[in-house]
């Protein structure tokens, strides 16, 4: 009995720790959790819900649970406690760790996935799994998404959840219950859609039940676009006012935008995981392209290197002081790369198209260049298995991720809603790096194994790093991160 429940203390942990952070967190007024309040007394839950759709967005699961449980926080808390703790015990189950050796694998890989989660943006994390309302329309469509993806990402990869008779109704269940917000019907759809075809492709027997189930997820974004198309959010309205340039925008602008703001925020506020996710792709790259050009091979390292120069304090370094802005001059006179403040490397949105024309070449240089670092993070990827399907997998889960952040471009809110779109694509990496880590403890090279199962000396100094480093960042969630109104943002 200890050696089954042993693998499940970590979430048990983490849903307790994610409580603690909910005990403070009440409702916001003046906003979206209040907004609603006359309407809700005036048509009841069904009916606000069904008004909701035809004038808003049809997020039926999100809508209907905002409205059951806006006057019962004591229960949301709990419950959304759960579904954090759910969403890690979903990234575990699918990166395969849970086939490993229950002794020593399976907590580690539980542990690690808990604290490396508290390397995403904390403003990600908050406004999207600590505010009331951005629980509704991001945590929890997202926790059903990975159980939707569920089985087919087992089928992918060549298996089939157990014991199915729970394992193909949760999944559908789950793939209805995500198929109402506009990020996670996206990826639910187009996810599902390119394992088919991959599967088709190579000849892997596909069940029966896996067509059903990508049936109703194709009906649910049917559905969510019919009523989306018809919707008055869709005509402009209310949403144009919060950024009147965007209505002057072509698609193609707006496809530019998507990329810019996320690129931006990848390399920038995710700059975190998005490096640990590069140095262990390029990691095992690197291992595994022995017999490519030794130029060919270094490259593995690029997004990783790109991201390290996001995430090292430079204004500290070539300041030599915290008083950073008293010596602004000196330092910009250091800084040959942009001419900028190096903290503000990447602050490039507002000089590029569509939201700037006075072109420089260094803005011009820096725009192109982070795009190429983001995207050519797919190169490590594929090479990082030892299995093809592997990293195919990651490639799709990737460029999941990029899509779901690239798609906020579309939306008059891109940056009214601050860093909440892009938690998906954090919750996406956080996946991927998983799966790297799984390929490290099945490594047949023993050094390798033994070091990502926590068996070596330097792997458990920097386990207790990342520890400790998490520490910090769940003491800093206690006493700044979830103060009411900061996690707004």
């Amino acid at each position: 009995m200890t050696m089954r429940i042993k693998p499940y203390i970590p979430f048990i942990c983490f849903f307790a720790l994610f409580l603690a952070f909910l005990q403070s967190v009440g409702l916001i007024y003046p906003s979206d959790d209040t907004a609603h309040f006359d309407m809700l007394e005036k048509l009841g839950v069904a009916g606000w819900v069904g008004w909701r759709a035809e004038t808003w967005f049809p997020r039926l699961f999100s809508d209907y649970f905002y409205a059951i449980l806006i006057h019962n926080l004591v229960l949301w808390r709990i419950i959304n406690a759960a579904v954090a703790a759910l969403l890690m015990l979903g990234i575990w189950r699918v990166s395969g760790l849970d086939e490993q050796d229950r002794k020593r694998a399976l907590p580690i890989g539980a542990a690690l996935v808990c604290l490396m989660f508290f390397l995403i943006y904390p403003n990600a994390v908050t406004s999207s799994s600590i505010w009331y309302t951005g629980t509704f329309n991001y945590l929890w469509p997202i926790a059903a998404l990975i159980f939707g993806l569920m089985p087919f990402l087992f089928v992918l990869q060549g298996k089939e959840p157990y014991p199915k008779k729970y394992w193909i109704p949760i999944g559908i269940f789950a793939s209805l219950c995500a198929g109402f917000t506009e990020q996670t019907t996206a990826v639910a759809f187009g996810v599902s859609l390119l394992i088919l075809i991959g599967c088709i492709r190579h000849k892997h027997r596909v069940p029966v039940w896996l067509y059903i189930h990508f049936a109703v997820i194709a009906v649910c974004a049917a559905v969510y676009l019919f009523f989306v198309f018809n919707s008055v959010r869709v005509g402009g309205g209310e949403e144009i006012a919060l950024f009147p340039e965007f209505a002057t925008f072509g698609k193609r602008d707006m496809l530019q935008l998507g990329t810019n703001v996320y690129v931006s925020h990848l390399l920038r506020s995710s700059g975190l995981i998005f490096t640990a996710l590069a140095l262990l792709a390029g990691f095992f790259a690197f291992i595994r392209l022995k017999k490519v050009n030794p130029i060919l091979r270094s490259l593995s390292f690029l997004p990783a290197f790109y991201g390290l120069l996001n995430i090292i304090p430079f204004n500290l370094i070539l300041s030599g002081t915290w008083f950073y802005s008293s010596r602004y001059e000196e330092v910009v006179g250091l800084n040959a790369v942009s001419h900028h403040d190096p903290s503000q490397w990447f602050n490039w949105l507002e000089r590029v198209p569509p939201l700037g024309w006075g072109l420089e070449s260094y803005d011009l240089f820096i725009m192109w260049f982070s795009f190429f670092a983001v995207i050519f993070m797919l190169y490590p990827l594929f090479f990082a298995f030892r299995e093809k399907l592997y990293g195919f997998m990651a490639c799709l889960l990737y460029l999941a991720a990029f899509g779901s952040g690239v798609i906020m471009g579309f939306s008059p809110s891109v940056f009214s809603s601050g860093a909440r779109p892009f938690f998906l694509a954090n919750i996406l990496i956080l996946l991927i790096i998983m799966l790297l880590i799984r390929e490290g403890m099945t490594e047949k090279d023993a050094k390798i194994s033994d070091a990502f199962q926590i068996k070596t000396l330097h792997s458990k100094l920097a386990f207790i790093g990342l520890a400790l480093v998490s520490a910090y960042i769940i003491f800093m969630y206690v006493f700044l991160f979830t103060i009411p109104g900061y996690w707004l943002f």
